[in-house]
């Protein structure tokens, strides 16, 4: 199995855990554990979707490797079409990975559920036409 096929198949096992946390969440929003669902399987989800941009970029002879240059390399190739909210994603991503405050993530927890949730459910029906 190639990496970038190894890479997608990881990607769509962790977006429908990040689906269901999404469903959980939006059936007990007061649960603090699914909150903590929540945000755990986005990072997972968004970090396996960049990665797979930077495959597929590197496979089309674009090499980049740090997130915000994939990402603008993905967005200036128009592999993405919303190039702010992905970088929008990755500061979420950032900053719930190292924020222990849960007054400060909570406050990105709607965007996780609805915005960043709906741009990765349209990249991962994209990627089903990501060939190596």
């Amino acid at each position: 199995m190639s990496r970038i096929s190894e890479r997608i198949e990881n990607f769509n096992r962790a977006f429908s855990i990040y689906s269901d946390a999404v469903s959980a969440y939006k059936t007990d929003s007061s649960n603090i554990l699914m909150h903590m669902a929540l945000i755990q399987s986005y990072e997972v989800c968004f970090e396996l979707a960049w990665k797979v941009l930077k495959d597929y970029l590197n496979i089309n002879g674009i090499s980049v490797y740090l997130p915000k240059e994939v990402i603008k390399s993905a967005f200036a190739n128009d592999v993405i079409k919303d190039g702010q909210l992905w970088i929008d994603m990755l500061s979420a991503r950032n900053l719930t990975s190292h924020e222990y405050n849960l007054d400060k993530v909570n406050v990105m927890i709607p965007d996780i559920a609805g915005n960043y949730f709906d741009e990765i459910k349209c990249f991962c029906e994209q990627v089903k036409g990501f060939h190596e």
